[in-house]
């Protein structure tokens, strides 16, 4: 079973900017419509974007015994990316506007529940290293096609967990959601940069010694 991917997906779920759009939409009119429909707009992404990513790993034979220096290959490449990527960022001067919402989410507030479902679409196209490292221990991991779905949709479940959550919270208690989701809101303004480097290293780390000691054993 790909357990390794859970903590993956975990650390992906950690998306300050998804974080501060559901702030945003709490204020809007018809919140509660609203965030709902930006946890479709971005399931519509995350959830296709992982079966192509895992099932075309699984077309690629990665799972087989036969492919094992490959597959841990590949882990190793994917460590090597996520600790340059962490490096960059580190290196990148943190900018107040890196926190602040869109303004497809500013224009969303204001708009319609299409509007909504479009910009949770712009925020969420593109998955982020940590989310396709997770998908490639799904995709690299030998089961059948039924068990391989059953995982994306584990996987996609905890990535958008930050954003399920506070939808879920926010339709049971408003009054207590709101001052503890803009509470984190305000915690990642200042500490997300910070975070961010710590996460995506450490996971580069992680998947790099994992692919290395695979080569090694082989």
């Amino acid at each position: 079973m790909p357990v390794q991917a859970i903590p993956l997906a975990l650390a992906a779920s950690l998306y300050p900017l998804g974080i501060a759009a559901l702030v945003l939409l709490t204020e809007a009119v018809r919140p509660r419509a609203k965030l709902a429909v930006f946890l479709a707009g971005a399931a519509a992404c995350v959830l296709p974007t992982g079966f192509i990513v895992v099932f075309a790993l699984h077309g690629a034979g990665l799972q087989l015994d036969s492919k094992e220096t490959a597959r841990d290959g590949l882990r190793l490449a994917i460590g090597v990316v996520l600790m340059v990527a962490a490096l960059a960022i580190a290196r990148r001067p943190r900018r107040p506007q890196d926190h602040q919402p869109s303004r497809a989410m500013m224009l969303a507030r204001q708009g319609g529940l299409p509007a909504v479902f479009v910009a949770a679409v712009v925020l969420y196209v593109l998955p982020s290293p940590v989310y396709l490292a997770a998908l490639q221990v799904v995709g690299t991991t030998k089961m059948d096609t039924a068990a391989m779905a059953v995982w994306v949709v584990i996987v996609v479940a905890l990535v958008l967990i930050t954003v399920e959550i506070p939808v879920l919270l926010f339709l049971l208690a408003p009054g207590w959601t709101v001052p503890r989701l803009q509470a984190v809101n305000t915690w990642l303004g200042k500490n997300g940069h910070r975070l961010l480097v710590a996460v995506v290293g450490l996971i580069g780390l992680w998947v790099f010694i994992d692919g290395l000691a695979g080569l090694l054993s082989a």
